[in-house]
């Protein structure tokens, strides 16, 4: 301890020591003053007797002429303040005195004592100084002992009683402020230093209590963070065990949150996520957990459960509290969630295992659509695990080059003859083989790896189609986020330069699904697009619920029927009137018309009749490598007369 604050016992002992010097000091070094002041005063007189040694003489001799000394100290200043002098002969001997009779002295101050001098020793002369005893005389006194001398020879010897009193209180009014003005400078030279310190050391203290804080809870809404919360989790199984209860755990999700925060920016995400904590602690039991995991999810552990009515009580009331709107910003908005339960001990005795299983749960809540709960089944784990390994067996999948392309061509339906392709991705995995796009496509997309894994693609089917007849376009999908997460016409801008690729000879493929939120900003995108020269496909149209509307909006230059409708329209009038609706509207629009899927000569001679100008589908051919797409034509030729004859 005193090591640490050797500096400041140190600095503590020199404040002490100065202060005792600025109480002392002053009453010296006033003494000092005084005794100059009177030696001064001695000195001049002295100067004065042996300029005029009559003055003197005279006194001496007729005691009669001793008021002429008066007159001298009236001339040096003095007359006011001498009290008494007193004039001894050369032997001692006093022979004339006058002022007071009777002074009241204190014990002398100085080296010499008042009184009748016997012959002087000295020539120079001497002061002596005194303190008043307060009975209404001096406070202050000094006696001036001046010895005469001519020719060397002793002539007698002054003594004069000078008052000093005026001189001490000026003295010490000057030095009691230069004590008080030294003790405040120095009340303020460690006040300052130490004020410093302590504010520094509660700033350190402050942080580092904060700093405990946020190692165990979330800033933003002060809640346990993940590794908090799953301490008083286990904390409350162990309880659990003890009273032979159950414990729910959710993990409850902001379903679409990035969206609500890309509109609203991250200060208003943030309030979002404070005002959803706020209402969920207004649903908490005394003894329930309430704690954020991170982004926007929390978690939740219901103690105490007896039945599951307590955990669908629960979710009641957080419905109701999240039923009305968020007003943030001047922006009102709904913000749903979604939420995955797991129940202890039946779905795990850990903390660490019940809470994997409710984000389980949550995650297949997620899934199927959101705005939902999910409670956790062991058959989600192995999917979950199986999803798992397919994500990272992504990620190695293009440094290993594990995905190619195959191409379904498009033919003209009129001239059967090829006008373009559709690229198509296929991953031959080195352990599982052949591994589907639906398998892997939608943990692209929930990952992220779609962005890369797409520009790959783009790239490839560029490269491919440089290599085939001029007519020949290429189509490749492209996914929401690559929109979303990338810049897209730079990205295709640059493949189109490097690849040497026309851009009329490249198609971009889109679903409804890109067109629904952020539409403005899609819209800017699509048009840069459109000004490279690049055409723009509408992929699965007829699927959504405002394809009309986005085909009015968005720039266009194709339109796919999906294949549903292909599969069913020969079956049902419905579609059927569907289908030949979409064809004339396209023509109407200027849009070129691909039917996808035709696998049959009805349905070929169904849309021929329509006047739909392009098809795809295993009855023309199926998916083909790079090296055949350019030239892929046998089963259109085989079956011409068929589809004539059927006409």
């Amino acid at each position: 301890m005193l090591k640490q604050h050797w500096q400041w016992a140190g600095f503590g002992l020199l404040a002490v020591l100065i202060c005792a010097i600025a109480i002392i000091a002053p009453a010296k070094i006033s003494g000092y003053q005084l005794e100059r002041e009177a030696e001064t005063a001695a000195n001049r007189i002295s100067s004065e007797l042996v300029s005029r040694p009559g003055y003197l003489l005279d006194a001496l001799a007729s005691p009669s002429l001793a008021s002429r000394m008066n007159e001298m100290f009236g001339e040096l200043g003095y007359a006011h303040r001498i009290l008494r002098y007193e004039l001894y002969d050369s032997d001692g001997k006093l022979v004339f005195t006058s002022g007071q009779s009777a002074l009241d002295l204190d014990s002398a101050q100085g080296d010499t004592t008042a009184g009748a001098p016997a012959a002087p020793r000295h020539s120079r002369p001497s002061v002596s100084l005194y303190d008043g005893t307060g009975d209404g005389g001096p406070d202050h006194l000094a006696a001036l002992t001046v010895p005469m001398q001519l020719s060397g020879s002793p002539q007698g010897t002054l003594v004069a009683f000078l008052d000093q009193s005026d001189q001490a209180r000026a003295f010490g009014e000057y030095f009691s402020l230069i004590t008080v003005i030294t003790l405040l400078l120095l009340a303020i030279g460690i006040a300052t230093p130490v004020t410093i310190a302590w504010m520094r050391s509660r700033e350190r203290y402050q942080a580092e209590q904060q700093l405990r804080f946020l190692e165990n809870h979330d800033a933003l809404t002060g809640l346990p963070n993940r590794t908090a919360f799953t301490k008083l989790l286990s904390d409350s199984l162990n309880q659990m065990f003890r009273t032979r209860t159950h414990i729910a755990v959710l993990c409850v999700d902001v379903d679409k949150f990035k969206e609500i925060n890309d509109m609203l920016d991250h200060s208003g995400g943030d309030a979002v996520l404070s005002e959803i904590a706020r209402r969920i602690r207004t649903t908490m039991r005394e003894g329930d957990l309430f704690g954020r995991l991170g982004g926007d999810e929390f978690a939740i552990a219901l103690t105490d459960i007896t039945n599951l009515a307590d955990v669908m009580n629960f979710m009641h009331r957080l419905v109701d509290v999240m039923r009305a709107p968020f007003l943030i910003d001047g922006k009102e908005m709904v913000c749903t969630t979604s939420v995955g339960i797991a129940l202890a001990p039946g779905d795990g005795e850990s903390a660490g295992v019940v809470l994997k299983h409710a984000d389980i749960a949550l995650t297949r809540a997620k899934r199927d659509g959101g705005q939902r709960m999910c409670f956790f089944e062991r058959s989600m784990d192995k999917a979950l695990q199986r999803r798992r390994m397919v994500e990272h067996e992504l990620r190695l999948a293009l440094g290993r080059g594990e995905f190619d392309l195959l191409y379904q061509p498009q033919f003209s339906l009129q001239t059967e003859k090829q006008t373009g392709t559709e690229a198509l991705i296929r991953w031959y995995h080195p352990v599982h083989g052949k591994i589907a796009p639906a398998h892997f496509i939608s943990v692209a997309e929930d990952t992220g790896l779609i962005v890369p894994l797409g520009e790959w693609v783009l790239r490839r089917a560029c490269s491919d189609a440089v290599k085939w007849p001029s007519p020949v376009t290429v189509a490749v999908n492209l996914s929401p986020a690559q929109f979303r997460d990338s810049d897209i016409a730079k990205v295709v801008s640059d493949i189109l330069e490097e690849t040497g690729l026309p851009p009329e000879r490249l198609e971009l493929e889109i679903t409804e699904n890109l067109l629904i939120n952020d539409t403005e900003e899609v819209l800017q995108k699509l048009k840069t697009l459109r000004a490279l020269g690049v055409a723009i496909a509408m992929d699965d149209f007829g699927t959504g619920f405002s394809s009309l509307s986005y085909l009015a909006r968005f720039p266009f230059s194709k339109i796919k029927i999906d294949r549903q409708f292909i599969h069913t329209m020969t079956k049902d009038p419905a579609v059927k009137a569907i289908v030949k609706t979409i064809v004339a509207l396209g023509k109407a629009l200027g849009m070129t018309v691909t039917a996808e899927g035709v696998e049959t000569v009805e349905q070929a001679t169904m849309l021929r009749e329509y006047g739909c100008p392009q098809v795809q589908g295993f009855l023309y051919s199926e998916p083909v490598s790079s090296e055949e797409a350019g030239r892929a034509t046998p089963k259109v030729r085989t079956l011409r007369k068929q589809v004539t004859a059927v006409a």
